[in-house]
C-alpha cells in the first residue's frame, strides 16, 4: 500500500514534468497531507532514499516528497498537532535504522541534512558524521591542523564561488552542512570563518549569532570579539550589532556581544554603518491566516538593481522567513506584488506598519527563546530599520495602538454592534478568513468527545472561550493591515478584537460563527482519504456507485430531514450569486445527521449528499426540468422542498449582494421569503435558471 502511494505521487510528479511550479505545488501538499497521517511512508521515502548509493540532487522527487511531509510536519508541530512529531519520529527512525544497517553514507548524510535545514528543522542526529567518517573522508589530512584549515580555505573559496560572494548565500550554504558534521566540527567551522579578516567573514558572524544553536552563537560571539582585540571589526558590524543584540536571546552569547559593544566604546571604535538603504517603492502585507502566518513583500530599488524582501511572522512563533528575490526590471517586480494582493489578498502599508508588526514578532519568537532568521538582518540594513527592536505587547495595547481603537469606542453601543454584526461579510471581501479555524489536536479532542452533532457544537463553543485572546491579537494584527491599507473595514475588526476581549456571547460575534463553522468543517475533512481541495463536482465524480431508489430517504430516517428539503436547501445553494462554500452550508445538514447516522454510513452519505449537489446545479439550469421535478414530488414534498429552498435564501442573504441585484433576483428573494405556495411553478423554475445561467456566465 506504501509503494503504491509513493510510486503514484511520484508519477504524478513526472507527468507534471515543466508545467510550472503550481502543479508540483499541488501535488506535493496533497501528498503531505497524506503522509501526516500515514507515517510509515515517511520510514518507505527513506527506505528507498538509503537504497541508492549515491543520492543526489536528481533524485529531486523523492526528495521533494520527504521535503513535503518534513514542512507539513514542522507547521503541525507549531499548530499543536502530535502528528507532525509522529511523521519525524517515523522518519527519525528509519534514518536510525538504516545506519545501523550501514546503509547510509557521507552524501547520504550531507544531502538529507540539507533537506532537514531546508524545512527549518532541527536535523536528527542519525545525520551526524562520525569524526572517523570526515577524517577519512579527506584521508586523514585533518590531523594536521594547518592541512585541515587549508582544506577549510578551499571549502570556503569554493561555496564563496557558488554563493557569487553573498554572505547570506554563503550563510545557507553552509548551515546546510552543520547537521552532517560531528558538534565540535560545527564550532571549529564558526571559530575559523569569524577569524579570517576579510569583510564577508564578519557579515558570516552576525548570521550565526541567530543561530538556533546556543554554541554556535557563543563561538560566532568570541570570533568577534577576538577581531575586536586585533582591530580588525568594521565599524559598520559594530552598528549591526548594536541592532542585533536586542534579537538575541539573553545568554552567555548576548552577553559576550554586550562585552564587545563597551569595549568598542571604550576603544573608539565607531560604530558606523556604510550602507545606503534602498529605496522602498511598496509594501504588500496580507492579513494573518487561522495559524496566525502573515506574509509581507517590500519592492526595493538601489541604482538599477531591484529586490522583492520577502517575510513572513507567525503569532507566538517570531520572524518563521525572510529573504530576498532578485528582480530583473521594473516589471517583474510590479508582477511579484500585484500576485500577492491577487492571490492572498495583500494589502500596501507603510514602513510604520512594517516596523511594528516586525517588533511584536520579535517579542514573539524571543518570549520562545528563539531568535528571528538571519535573513533579517540583510533585510534591516537595506530597508534601514536601524531602530527595530523587540517590542512586547499585550493584545489590549495592540488594540489600543490603533487609530481605529478610538473611533469605535466613540460611537455608541448600538453602531459597535452593528460593526459586530458586520463580520458575517468578511468572509466575502478578505479569502483568508477560510483559514480561520482551529485545527490543534486539542480542538480536535474536544469534538472527538462528543457524543452527538449537538453535543459537540456546545463543546466547540465552550473551548473557543479559551481561545478568546487569540484571535482578538488575530483581528487587532489584522486591523492594523486594513487601516494602514485605508480598508472601511478596519473599523470592524476592531469593534470585534474589543468584543472579544469584554466578554461578548461568542455566538453574537458573526466571525466566530465563521470559526466555530469552519472548525468542525476541519475535522470533519482531517480523513487522508479526502482530498481538502476537492470542488462539488470532483466529490460526485469520486463517488462509488449511483444512489439508489429511497437511499437518501432512509439515510436521512430520525433525522427531522427529508430528500425533498434536502433538494430545495441545495438548490437555494447552488443558484446564490456568490458562491457558498461546503463548510458554511454543511453543518446544517449534519447537525441533524450525525447523532442518527450509522458511521460506517457517514462516507456513503457525504458521497451522496455531493452528487446530489451537483444533480441540482445541473437541473436548476433547465426550467422545464426543474419545474417537472418540483410537480412530481407529493404536496408534502413539495412543501419540504419550499421549506428547505426558503432556508438557503434566508440563511445566506450575504450571498445575494444588492448592489448589482436584479428585479428577478429580488423576486425570489420575495418567494423565498413568503414560500413557493400558490407560486407558479413554472415562472419560479425560470427565474432559478435565468439565475443559474448568469452564473455560469
Amino acid at each position: 500500500m506504501a509503494k503504491g502511494r509513493i510510486d503514484a505521487a511520484l508519477a504524478a510528479l513526472a507527468q507534471a514534468g515543466g508545467d510550472g511550479f503550481g502543479a508540483r505545488r499541488d501535488i506535493l501538499e496533497r501528498f503531505s497531507f497524506d503522509l501526516l497521517h500515514r507515517p510509515a511512508l515517511g520510514g518507505q521515502i527513506v527506505a528507498r532514499l538509503c537504497a541508492i548509493d549515491d543520492p543526489s540532487p536528481k533524485d529531486e522527487d523523492l526528495l521533494d516528497l520527504l521535503g513535503a511531509g518534513l514542512d507539513a510536519a514542522r507547521i503541525a508541530c507549531e499548530n499543536g498537532k502530535a502528528r507532525g512529531q509522529a511523521f519525524l519520529a517515523a522518519v527519525e527512525d528509519a534514518l536510525a535504522l538504516a545506519r545501523r544497517q550501514g546503509r547510509m553514507t557521507p552524501s547520504h548524510n550531507l544531502i538529507l541534512a540539507q533537506l532537514w535545514t531546508r524545512n527549518g528543522l532541527p536535523a536528527p542526529v542519525a545525520l551526524e558524521l562520525q569524526r572517523e567518517d570526515v577524517v577519512a573522508g579527506v584521508g586523514r589530512r585533518t590531523a594536521n591542523p594547518a592541512e585541515g584549515d587549508a582544506l577549510l580555505d578551499g571549502l570556503f573559496a569554493e561555496l564563496i564561488q557558488q554563493a557569487e560572494g553573498e554572505p547570506l548565500a554563503l550563510h545557507h550554504a553552509l548551515t546546510e552542512s552543520f547537521p552532517a558534521m560531528p558538534p565540535e566540527m560545527r564550532a571549529h567551522v564558526v571559530a575559523y570563518s569569524v577569524g579570517r579578516s576579510d569583510a564577508l567573514h564578519a557579515d558570516l558572524a552576525c548570521f550565526w549569532l541567530l543561530d538556533p544553536a546556543p554554541p554556535i552563537r557563543l563561538a560566532a560571539a568570541q570570533g568577534l570579539a577576538d577581531r575586536l582585540a586585533q582591530g580588525t571589526l568594521p565599524g559598520r558590524i559594530l552598528a549591526t550589532l548594536v541592532v542585533l543584540r536586542s534579537w538575541m536571546p539573553e545568554d552567555a552569547a548576548r552577553g559576550r556581544v554586550d562585552q564587545v559593544l563597551k569595549e568598542a566604546m571604550r576603544k573608539g571604535v565607531v560604530a558606523d554603518p556604510d550602507r545606503t538603504p534602498w529605496m522602498i517603492h511598496g509594501i504588500r502585507a496580507t492579513l494573518p491566516d487561522g495559524g496566525g502566518a502573515q506574509s509581507i513583500g517590500i519592492a526595493l530599488q538601489s541604482g538599477t538593481h531591484r529586490k522583492m524582501a520577502m517575510l513572513l511572522l507567525k503569532q507566538g512563533q517570531g520572524v518563521k522567513d525572510a529573504y530576498t528575490i532578485p528582480c530583473a526590471n521594473a516589471r517583474e517586480q510590479k508582477s511579484i506584488t500585484e500576485r500577492m494582493s491577487e492571490d492572498v489578498g495583500a494589502l500596501s502599508v507603510t514602513v510604520e506598519c512594517l516596523h511594528r508588526a516586525l517588533s511584536v514578532a520579535l517579542a514573539d519568537g524571543l518570549a520562545q527563546g528563539r531568535p528571528p532568521v538571519p535573513g533579517l538582518i540583510e533585510i534591516a540594513r537595506i530597508c534601514g530599520l536601524t531602530a527595530l527592536r523587540p517590542e512586547v505587547k499585550s493584545t489590549p495595547e495592540l488594540i489600543a495602538g490603533l487609530g481605529s481603537s478610538a473611533t469605535v469606542k466613540a460611537l455608541s453601543q448600538r453602531q459597535q454592534g452593528a460593526l459586530i454584526m458586520a463580520s458575517d461579510e468578511w468572509w466575502d471581501r478578505h479569502e483568508i478568513i477560510e483559514s480561520w479555524f482551529e485545527d490543534s489536536d486539542e480542538a480536535h479532542a474536544v469534538l472527538d468527545k462528543a457524543r452527538s452533532a449537538r453535543s459537540a457544537e456546545a463543546a466547540l463553543w465552550k473551548w473557543l472561550e479559551t481561545r478568546r485572546d487569540w484571535w482578538a491579537r488575530i483581528m487587532a494584527r489584522a486591523a492594523d493591515v486594513l487601516e494602514t491599507g485605508l480598508h472601511p473595514d478596519a473599523a470592524g475588526f476592531v469593534a470585534c478584537a474589543t468584543a472579544l476581549l469584554e466578554g461578548r456571547e461568542l455566538k453574537k460575534i458573526p466571525v466566530m460563527l465563521d470559526i466555530h463553522e469552519q472548525t468542525i468543517e476541519a475535522w470533519i475533512r482531517d480523513d487522508p482519504d479526502f482530498d481538502p481541495e476537492a470542488s462539488l463536482e470532483d466529490l460526485a465524480e469520486a463517488a462509488p456507485e449511483p444512489e439508489k431508489k429511497g437511499e437518501v430517504a432512509t439515510l436521512l430516517r430520525g433525522t427531522g430531514l427529508s430528500s425533498d428539503w434536502l433538494d430545495g436547501y441545495l438548490t437555494g445553494i447552488v443558484i446564490a450569486p456568490k458562491v457558498i462554500m461546503p463548510n458554511q452550508w454543511l453543518p446544517r445538514i449534519l447537525d441533524a445527521v450525525l447523532p442518527r447516522i450509522d458511521p460506517s454510513r457517514f462516507q456513503r452519505f457525504m458521497d451522496l449528499l455531493m452528487m446530489r449537489a451537483q444533480a441540482v446545479a445541473e437541473i436548476a439550469s433547465e426550467p422545464t426540468d426543474l419545474a417537472a421535478s418540483i410537480y412530481s414530488r407529493s404536496k408534502k414534498g413539495q412543501g419540504d422542498w419550499a421549506s428547505g429552498f426558503s432556508e438557503a435564501l434566508d440563511r445566506f442573504r450575504s450571498a445575494w449582494p444588492k448592489k448589482g441585484m436584479t428585479k428577478e433576483d429580488r423576486r425570489l428573494i420575495e418567494i423565498g421569503a413568503a414560500g413557493v405556495a400558490g407560486v407558479d411553478l413554472s415562472e419560479l423554475a425560470a427565474l432559478i435558471a435565468e439565475r443559474q445561467a448568469k452564473n455560469s456566465g
